[in-house]
């Protein structure tokens, strides 16, 4: 990919992420985004989990966004740029024999809070929380897979990708109360700390398990249109 650097880098292994931050420094003029997105899955019975794995898991999905984002706060301040944080909607809804994964992304969820707090208003801070994300090109969802959902269909990456975009686009800071808001139709939630839109998109739902507050998307320039 043209004008793209890679950096391989264990996230679990802190000296070698920190090398990797130091070089990416070096390497960098400014920086107006991080985004958090590396993450390990894992699901087997409580009683076959292992104390290894779950702190490599914490270690990937938790420690390595906190100790990204810590590092280039200070760049991102100088950019006002973003820190955006991928989550789940198993921070709230988990499976069992999630336990790592729930609890990492749990603390995501909570680690976007804190960030928006300590960094405002100088970074925006917020977090995405996908449903079911197909990532197998290979593999096509069933009838039943789709009626999951109250959009009609799986969750794509390219439904995250025009999220990351949307909130990329954000310009404005409104300091207020914290909120979850619905959005894409029931794919996912987004958790906007501290976000003003000036000029946002119409966005359509469908009937969801998440209360899509017309208070909150008055104030965030959104028009919400309800399909039947």
């Amino acid at each position: 990919m043209d004008k793209v650097d890679f950096y391989k880098c264990d996230l679990s292994d802190k000296s070698k992420l920190l090398k990797t931050i130091e070089k990416i420094k070096t390497n960098i003029d400014s920086l107006y985004a991080l985004i958090n997105n590396a993450a390990l899955f894992s699901s087997k019975s409580l009683e076959k989990q292992t104390l290894e794995e779950w702190e490599n898991i914490i270690s990937i999905n938790l420690t390595a966004p906190y100790i990204l984002s810590k590092a280039l706060a200070t760049t991102l301040t100088q950019s006002t740029g973003h820190i955006i944080n991928i989550s789940s909607t198993r921070a709230s809804m988990s499976e069992a024999g999630t336990e790592a994964y729930s609890s990492s992304k749990g603390g995501i969820s909570s680690l976007t809070h804190a960030l928006a707090i300590t960094l405002s208003p100088d970074v925006k801070v917020n977090s995405i929380s996908p449903g079911w994300i197909n990532t197998n090109e290979e593999y096509l969802p069933t009838k039943v897979d789709n009626e999951q959902h109250p959009s009609g269909r799986v969750g794509t990456p390219d439904d995250i990708v025009d999220t990351v975009k949307f909130l990329l686009k954000n310009k404005g800071l409104d300091i207020s109360e914290p909120m979850i808001f619905g959005i894409g139709s029931g794919l996912f939630f987004v958790f906007l700390p501290f976000l003003k839109v000036n000029h946002a998109p119409a966005i359509s739902y469908r009937p969801m398990p998440v209360f899509i507050f017309n208070k909150a998307a008055k104030r965030l320039g959104i028009t919400v249109k309800r399909i039947k």
